[in-house]
């Protein structure tokens, strides 16, 4: 085999390794964009299977938080052992407080903002986060124009992290 085949077949794999450490189910890369409503039931599965599978921790900051889908599965993953810290925006909370109280008598760790908060964003391990123009509310996921970027960018984790763990 010549050298130059020898280099093309090692820089193949080599990034075929770097992309599988890279990937999470449903995830192919290092940032993955979604655009909602056409792309609403990945983005939703992949959110669903990122709670499911976290082992250690997930932190959550969000505005408007009332998707009964994502909240079963979260207490089944802190029921699991999973760290589960969720902040909430207070008029959000004041309006409608059941997952509030669900989270609560469940043993999740719920914080409200003193600020209006208006973030979403989720961090999964501490290895991926989601982020973008999306409430986890029902309704954004089926009649909104959004979007959900999947990243395992850890400057962006960090920066985030370093946010939400001020509350």
């Amino acid at each position: 085999m010549s050298f130059l085949k020898i280099s093309l077949l090692v820089i193949v794999l080599s990034f075929n390794l770097y992309a599988k450490d890279n990937r999470t189910k449903g995830l192919v890369s290092v940032n993955e964009v979604y655009l909602l409503p056409k792309e609403t039931e990945d983005a939703k599965n992949n959110i669903l299977s990122l709670i499911k599978n976290s082992k250690k921790s997930i932190s959550i900051g969000m505005y408007n938080f009332s998707y009964k889908k994502f909240a079963k599965q979260l207490v089944d993953s802190s029921k699991n052992g999973v760290n589960i810290k969720i902040i909430l925006d207070k008029s959000k909370v004041k309006k409608d407080d059941k997952l509030y109280k669900y989270f609560k008598k469940n043993g999740i760790n719920v914080k409200i903002a003193d600020k209006k908060l208006h973030t979403k964003v989720a961090i999964f391990d501490e290895d991926i986060a989601v982020l973008g123009s999306i409430n986890w509310t029902k309704e954004s996921f089926k009649d909104n124009y959004e979007l959900v970027l999947f990243t395992r960018d850890k400057r962006i984790i960090n920066k985030m992290l370093n946010f939400l763990n001020k509350f």
